[in-house]
């Protein structure tokens, strides 16, 4: 309800209300009390929050160095000086070097009709005399359970134009239209359809040129002619290497991936191997080639553990254990001087967690190799004088990488290895139901019985000023009888007045 502002005006200058005012004041303290409890517990539950948002990183990171299939430490790396082909390397990448050379690239299956005169008629009378044809381009769509499985795609010709170029524009035309159905219909793949289109070689010369959607001898077209054999009267059906005017195969197609020229073919490492692609990734487990041209002389590539990368990954867990371990350090600190406490100072459970953290990453690992490493400062990490990490010697740890990468994974994360070990102890915080949701629940159920009294305490305040301002008015009641009684006494004695 909106307060009349003269009320409030009168209120303000009410010597009543004043006192009123100034008595709440005072009754208010215990409420102003548990304001400052509350908004304590609020600050503390910020600082739970906060450890949860670091602790709960390096607990992530713990997972994954830890994880048997994400294998962080198995990470390799290929490198090559050649230009003919690039090379990479997954996990499951074996060491060592190899011998490749490119001998011929993949290329798509393209076929072209022979040469037409643009203005030519030949075409026009064929169709006069046979009328619409229909043919078939049979193309791959290999399946999981059916690695050879080729389609049937039927297309249909009426055309209607003149010249020889404006009806091999219409059978392009023919073509894509059939192919783009199969690809909305589902029949087929978009990269699995052919493209038609018309090529001038010269200003009045045409031919239609068919190319398949992908590389290799497994994607080539194959044709099953119209009645009265247009793609033979256009020679595009026929199984020969086009030359001259003449129509027929681009590339040679074959008869196996061993023949045919559609294919890449490489030799690896002394074996002559035969690709669809010319991005191969089932040659060497784990390793994808990217041929890039034909080469002059065979060229080395070498697999090696990926330094670089394991390094970053050791510094990202130096990084979040630092930040951590700072944390608490300064949370937990005492200083005598100022008398200040950090907000886990005396609790043994937050404080604990950093000398056991200590604990676990200086301690020897147990099961690694006789040569090791064994301790965390066998990969060039320092452990300073706090308890935090510096990687003071990058050398040494991307040397015991490349001579034992398994011995630096088991160091982390073996069944003693140091994520093993902080990995214990963390999860104890951070899983559901843990320490820190624990304390987080307790902070937040301090938090609510506070608001509780509080909202206890402002309804006794407001009764307790509406019981002063009903005193308060009896009072002015009083005073104001008292007042007009002595004024009737006054006036009676000093006016003559008489009783009787």
């Amino acid at each position: 309800m909106a307060v009349n502002p003269l009320l409030s005006v009168y209120r303000a200058n009410d010597p009543y209300e004043q006192l009123i005012s100034a008595i709440i004041s005072i009754e208010s303290q215990p409420k102003l009390e548990l304001q400052a409890k509350k908004a304590e517990q609020e600050r503390l539950k910020g600082v739970v929050k906060d450890f949860d948002s670091k602790l709960s990183a390096l607990h992530s990171l713990l997972k994954t160095l830890t994880d048997p299939l994400a294998r962080p430490f198995q990470g390799k790396s290929a490198t090559t000086s050649a230009t003919e082909f690039t090379v990479s390397a997954g996990d499951s990448a074996a060491l060592g070097t190899h011998t490749l050379e490119v001998k011929r690239l993949a290329s798509a299956d393209t076929r072209i009709s022979k040469q037409y005169t643009s203005s030519g008629s030949s075409l026009r009378s064929f169709f006069d005399t046979n009328g619409a044809q229909t043919f078939t381009i049979r193309v791959a769509s290999p399946t999981d359970t059916d690695p050879n499985n080729r389609l049937d795609i039927q297309v249909t010709v009426n055309p209607t134009g003149t010249t020889d170029e404006e009806i091999l524009n219409e059978i392009a035309t023919a073509i894509n239209d059939a192919f783009q159905a199969a690809v909305d219909a589902g029949t087929i793949k978009s990269d699995e359809r052919a493209y038609a289109s018309v090529i001038n070689e010269t200003s009045s010369t045409a031919r239609l040129s068919l190319r398949s959607g992908k590389t290799g001898f497994t994607y080539r077209l194959e044709f099953v002619d119209s009645g009265a054999g247009l793609l033979s009267e256009l020679e595009l059906s026929n199984n020969v290497v086009a030359s001259g005017t003449g129509g027929g195969q681009v590339k040679y197609v074959g008869t196996s991936e061993t023949d045919s020229e559609l294919n890449s073919q490489f030799v690896l490492d002394g074996l002559t191997l035969y690709r669809d692609a010319n991005r191969v990734t089932d040659a060497l487990a784990g390793v994808t080639l990217e041929l890039k041209q034909i080469s002059t002389s065979p060229a080395d590539f070498t697999i090696t553990p990926n330094s670089n990368g394991i390094k970053a990954k050791v510094e990202d867990f130096i990084k979040k254990y630092n930040d951590v371990l700072l944390y608490l350090a300064g949370k937990s600190n005492v200083d005598g001087e100022t008398e200040t406490r950090g907000d886990f100072a005396g609790d043994p459970v937050f404080s604990g967690l950093r000398f056991t953290l200590r604990n676990e990453v200086v301690r020897k690992v147990s099961g690694q190799p006789t040569e090791g490493p064994h301790y965390i400062t066998d990969l060039g990490i320092t452990i300073n004088n706090d308890g935090t990490l510096t990687l003071s010697d990058a050398d040494k740890l991307i040397q015991a990488v490349e001579r034992n990468p398994q011995a630096v994974e088991s160091l982390f994360s073996g069944s003693d290895g140091i994520a093993t070990r902080l990995l214990t102890h963390v999860e104890t915080f951070v899983k559901t139901g843990g320490i820190i949701d624990q304390r987080e629940d307790s902070l937040e159920a301090s938090i609510r019985r506070l608001d509780d009294r509080i909202a206890d305490f402002e309804e006794q305040l407001a009764r307790r000023e509406e019981q002063l301002r009903a005193q308060f008015a009896r009072v002015q009641e009083t005073i104001a009888l008292f007042q007009g009684q002595q004024q009737f006494l006054s006036g009676f004695l000093y006016g003559g007045g008489t009783f009787f």
